[in-house]
């Protein structure tokens, strides 16, 4: 009776620090293609120092804040892309320690792409930015789609 008392909450701390670990694993991993209108994870990109320049690239181009509360698209692609090391951006829209970015990119032709940013200090923004290295990127690593709607979203 003891033992079982004992067991249950050792199994569910094993299981909290498998689920960690697994997360921590996959972060360090690369990025995940997340196809919207399917539901599911269509592709991983390898982590590289090259994926995270680009990301770097694009945080040094913001022009905006997402002035809407429905930042992802209903169709399209996000790419979900972990910033390791953590990535230090002060800049005119936010200042924070940014951990991960998604990218947004729709076919819709009023759809901007954007990227939701995540920090450690502000939780999380939704921006614009200046994509002229998108079709670049999307191409190197064999998601473009002429479809999508590449075009920077007209500064306010």
């Amino acid at each position: 009776m003891v033992l079982q008392r004992l067991i249950s909450p050792l199994i569910i701390i094993v299981l909290v620090c498998n689920l960690i670990i697994t997360q921590m694993v996959s972060a360090i991993d690369g990025a995940e293609v997340f196809d919207i209108l399917k539901g599911e994870i269509t592709q991983t990109i390898p982590n590289s120092n090259s994926l995270q320049n680009q990301v770097k690239e694009w945080l040094s181009a913001i022009t905006g804040i997402v002035e809407s509360m429905h930042i992802e698209p209903s169709e399209g692609i996000a790419i979900k892309i972990p910033l390791t090391p953590p990535y230090k951006l002060t800049s005119n829209w936010m200042n924070g320690t940014v951990t991960e970015i998604v990218l947004f990119i729709s076919t819709s032709e009023t759809y901007y792409p954007t990227l939701l940013i995540f920090t450690k200090e502000n939780g999380f923004i939704g921006v614009h930015f200046e994509s002229s290295s998108l079709r670049s990127f999307l191409q190197e690593y064999k998601i473009d789609n002429p479809n999508l709607n590449l075009i920077t979203a007209p500064i306010s």
